[in-house]
């Protein structure tokens, strides 16, 4: 992809995207600037995807909403493409369900809490 100059517009749509979740500037020039460090892909696989703002979140709706933004179809325009549109979705779907399981987990937390006081203060008893 680094290497084209006018890619198909679905390609740039996706990059575009990929570019939300990492907090970059959108468009083909940081496109381009963000493949050709040697960093991007790393930056793709240790992504932070426990820690995504609410309005990247909101921003992302904007491209993953969209008919078009599907493993099949992008890949139909550039493998990688295709292969980046099914990461910025599962990215998304993660960080949604997080927003489930996170408050969950916190009660989970707090009653470990209260089970370690309860069997603390039972063992000083005996």
């Amino acid at each position: 992809m680094k290497a084209l100059q006018r890619p198909p517009p679905d390609v740039a749509f996706v990059m575009d995207a990929v570019m939300v979740f990492l907090e970059k500037p959108q468009g083909w020039a940081s496109v381009k600037l963000a493949l050709n460090d040697t960093g991007f892909l790393k930056s793709i696989i240790e992504f932070d995807k426990e820690n995504i703002k609410e309005k990247t979140l909101k921003k992302i709706e904007t491209y993953t909403k969209e008919p078009n933004f599907s493993f099949e179809y992008m890949r139909s325009k550039s493998e990688a493409a295709g292969a980046l549109c099914t990461w910025v979705r599962a990215i998304e779907d993660y960080a949604k369900c997080l927003k489930i399981v996170n408050p969950k987990r916190e009660k989970k937390r707090l009653a470990e809490e209260k089970v370690a006081l309860m069997e603390a203060a039972l063992a000083s008893y005996k």
